[in-house]
């Protein structure tokens, strides 16, 4: 129980950095805020710009207990998702498709449905379609 409530003030603090590193108005300092956010939450920030989501898939579920391998994809995705906003083309391209794997993922096998992701996806999936 002390475990489940560790993990879940970890994902409050995810949230909580990630909205802080969106207010950033100056480029530089969001993307070194995100970069920052994939080591501190997940690992390395170069092995998931590099990695394809069927990779980031694996290593997150070798790298991390059953309980907790959904919140770190999701917290994989909204990075990715985030970072794609600011990334030129065909990178923020790339970011969405990997978002996109890894929330519908979630959705299909997770036991939470959660309405954000949902509006993600399809927002993801429009994007990707212009």
């Amino acid at each position: 129980m002390i475990q489940q409530d560790y993990f879940i003030r970890i994902i409050q603090e995810f949230f909580a950095a990630l909205a802080r590193a969106l207010e950033k108005k100056e480029m530089e300092g969001r993307s070194k805020a995100i970069q920052d956010m994939y080591q501190q939450y997940l690992g390395s920030y170069e092995y998931y710009q590099n990695a394809t989501a069927e990779e980031a898939i694996d290593h997150i579920t070798t790298a991390y207990p059953e309980e907790q391998r959904y919140q770190r994809m999701e917290m994989l995705a909204e990075l990715y998702y985030a970072e794609a906003e600011w990334r030129a083309y065909p990178i923020n391209t790339t970011l969405l498709e990997r978002a996109l794997q890894l929330f519908e993922m979630i959705d299909r096998n997770s036991d939470t449905f959660s309405l954000a992701r949902a509006d993600k996806i399809k927002d993801i999936q429009n994007r990707i379609r212009q």
